[in-house]
């Protein structure tokens, strides 16, 4: 058993923004979940008050909303949030490439999880993570560890690889189509003029139960997918004064209209009835517009750039319905739109594909530390 504090130091070497001669600044904002890579990043002058100092080769970690699971290693020298915690390894006890691995697993993510303080926007004390206790194996047994972590992180990275040269065809395909340059000839119309229908749900939130009727809201619409893992329900009366005046059926497509996750578009999987939060519109395309066509164009990088502009609102932003029904729809013959859609369709295929495997790479990822540290405990 070790404490943290005796295979990671905390390095907090403050820094100004506008004082610096450095040009990488990594916010929480560009760590994505899971993965030990930075992708993203911006520069100092995007932000106010003091940052952190890093170099190549260390981790920042985010101490607040732990559960987020964002842990990277720097291949930069920059600056990053003060929200995030800047560490190095110490050898001796654990081997230092090990270290972020190390910090990825949920026996780590659990216990940091569970120290955070303050229930709005959790956050990790140095002092708290310090003293933490965790079981290490040998060096030896630690060097057979990161041979096959480094092997499934390089399978990983290739995966990621994959998925962003895939999410990259599909958007410069969709901006092809919807914005003309495949001579195809079209039309601008609004939404509301080719839509039978488009409602958004209750107004007045229902109590939940454990059972009953699905009750979806915005944290269940994700970008190109219905997520039901979290799902509330609520009663028959309940439900049927909600269905009345919404009712959303097989392949209506869900539109978050208000909040962080405004602009999230699926495509609705499930023939039972369920009830919306009025977070969440449903639209149900005419005979001139063909379902897939619209969902693939609503996801598009130049709908979203719209929807982006025609949000209002301080506190919270959102669409209203008036503005929903009034955006307008590149629209070319029907036949078109229909190869449009299946062609779209093709793409977010191999997109899902990826996805499958990454996440397959992270259960494979935790199975390994599982077995290891369990080993340990015996």
């Amino acid at each position: 058993m070790v404490k943290f504090a005796e295979i990671a130091k905390n390095i907090s070497q403050r820094v100004e923004p506008s004082e610096t001669n450095l040009n990488v600044y990594v916010g929480l904002e560009h760590l994505d979940p899971q993965s030990l890579r930075i992708t993203h990043r911006g520069v100092p002058s995007d932000v106010q008050g003091q940052k952190l100092r890093v170099r190549p080769g260390q981790i920042i970690f985010g101490k607040r909303r732990a559960y987020q699971k964002k842990v990277a290693v720097a291949d930069f020298d920059g600056i990053c949030s003060a929200h995030a915690m800047v560490l190095e390894a110490i050898p001796g006890k654990i081997i230092p490439e090990l270290l972020p691995f190390f910090m990825q697993s949920d026996m780590f993510m659990d216990r940091a999880v569970a120290i955070s303080e303050g229930s709005l926007s959790p956050t990790i004390k140095w002092k708290t993570l310090a003293i933490q206790q965790f079981p290490l194996p040998s060096l030896d047994r630690q060097e057979k560890i990161l041979e096959v972590l480094q092997k499934v992180e390089e399978v990983y990275s290739l995966a990621e690889d994959s998925l962003a040269s895939g999410i990259k065809a599909k958007d410069v395909s969709a901006v092809h189509f919807y914005d003309g340059k495949k001579n195809l000839k079209l039309i601008q119309k609004t939404l509301g003029k080719l839509s039978y229908k488009i409602q958004d749900g209750t107004h007045f939130s229902p109590k939940t139960q454990s059972k009953g009727y699905k009750y979806i809201t915005s944290k269940n619409i994700k970008f190109g997918y219905l997520d039901i893992d979290d799902i509330e329900y609520i009663s028959r009366e309940e439900h049927e004064n909600i269905y009345k005046r919404c009712d959303v059926k097989k392949n209506d497509i869900l539109l978050t209209k208000d909040g962080a996750n405004t602009g999230n578009v699926c495509i609705n999987p499930l023939v039972e009835e369920f009830s919306l939060l009025s977070s969440v519109a449903f639209i149900r395309p005419n005979q001139e517009l063909n379902n897939s066509y619209l969902f693939h164009y609503l996801l598009s990088p130049i709908c979203q750039r719209n929807i982006k502009s025609s949000m209002a609102g301080n506190a919270i932003t959102r669409l209203t319905l008036t503005k929903i029904k009034a955006m307008q729809i590149p629209v070319c013959p029907l036949q078109d739109q229909e190869g449009i859609g299946e062609m779209l369709d093709i793409f977010k295929q191999i997109i899902e594909t990826h996805i499958q495997k990454i996440d397959a790479l992270l259960l494979t990822r935790n199975k390994i530390f599982t077995q290891f540290f369990n080993e340990v405990k015996q």
